[in-house]
């Protein structure tokens, strides 16, 4: 998993390791969140789709744990982006190809309007992404919330990778078993992509 172009060095420790925490740029730097979380960064994984839509890799930093993300909730989150990814960038997508003829004869107003299905589905997705993140809040039962772990969105790295927003672990306990689980009152998964095998049944 990762970028065929690179060198694995996910046992060396640094920057490109899965584990390293990052400053976090999300925030002010003069704020208290700066100085009191890290970012923990998915790589691209450019093996599943290439260039054609952004995907990311199912490796699982072990960092996260204690801070209230387990492994199955990763695998669950990383599953449902790349699933919910591709067909919304994949350019020979169906509605894609109906939004490029649809924008062209109405001379671009169909996307002005936000007609087109890649904005629409992209609105979802960070909407739930909003939710998990909300709903992490309440499951960690952290009285800040900015130490509960958290998904920025995807529009501020530029799909590039996915940043997970975490307590720096040199000042935050970990996670305790009397706290509830990073499972319990998670979102449900956003409505599923049109895939092609039911392009048939979907409405244009």
């Amino acid at each position: 998993m990762g970028d065929p172009d690179q060198p694995d060095m996910g046992e060396e420790w640094g920057p490109q390791h899965p584990c390293f925490p990052h400053l976090n740029p999300h925030v002010p730097i003069d704020s208290p969140e700066y100085a009191a979380t890290r970012v923990i960064r998915i790589r691209r994984d450019w093996l599943l789709e290439g260039d054609l839509a952004p995907t990311f890799s199912n490796l699982y930093p072990e960092i996260l744990d204690p801070a209230g993300i387990t492994e199955q909730e990763f695998r669950r989150v990383i599953e449902k982006l790349n699933n919910e990814l591709v067909p919304i960038f994949n350019p020979y997508y169906w509605r894609n190809i109906v939004d490029g003829v649809m924008g062209l004869v109405t001379g671009w107003i169909w996307d002005d309007l936000g007609l087109t299905y890649t904005k629409s589905r992209l609105k979802t997705l960070e909407l739930w992404i909003e939710k998990w993140n909300t709903e992490m809040e309440k499951a960690i039962g952290i009285e800040d919330p900015a130490m509960a772990p958290k998904i920025v969105p995807l529009r501020r790295t530029g799909y590039m990778n996915l940043d997970i927003q975490i307590p720096d672990p040199e000042i935050a306990p970990a996670v305790t078993a009397s706290q509830p689980n990073s499972r319990s009152g998670l979102p449900a998964e956003p409505e599923p992509a049109v895939t092609a095998d039911h392009a048939g049944d979907a409405q244009p």
